[in-house]
């Protein structure tokens, strides 16, 4: 096989440890390379190409592995163009789940503060010795039960 590399040598070129290399072929992200007679995996520059995208979907998209083998599909099937609008789609979708969590963390952030305040405010009418059991007003027991997120 002409341009053959080791599992090795594809480690190095596309950052992607061999034994993640393996998995990723056991998971179906990635065919199966052909063997030398003695069972060796040998790759050719497409493997290696196609294992950078599956790496850059995983590190920097931050797709889970069903996806990940969708977009590989996708990106070795479709014209450059297609796969080029599929793949803007995609990280738009992430940039908008990315929004959501840091608006969904702002919230906690902004909870925790506030809950923060309301212990502060309540340890200055504490009396010495006094347990939480008997405290009249504890901000994270006496709080109404509420939606993850929801405001105190």
């Amino acid at each position: 096989m002409i341009d053959a590399l080791t599992i090795g040598d594809v480690a190095r070129r596309t950052g992607v440890p061999a034994k993640t290399i393996r998995f990723y072929e056991e998971q179906g992200i990635i065919p199966a390379p052909a063997r030398t007679e003695s069972g060796y995996r040998l790759y050719n520059p497409t493997d290696v190409r196609r294992l950078r995208l599956v790496r850059q979907a995983t590190k920097l998209l931050g797709l889970p592995l069903p996806e990940v083998r969708t977009l590989v599909e996708q990106a070795f099937s479709s014209s450059c163009a297609d796969f080029a609008d599929q793949f803007l789609a995609r990280i738009s979708s992430q940039c908008a789940e990315i929004d959501r969590r840091i608006a969904d963390l702002a919230r906690l952030k902004a909870d925790l503060g506030t809950l923060a305040l309301h212990v502060e405010h309540s340890r200055e009418e504490l009396l010495p010795d006094q347990t939480v059991a008997a405290c009249d007003y504890c901000p994270i027991l006496d709080v109404e039960s509420r939606e993850p997120g929801a405001r105190l």
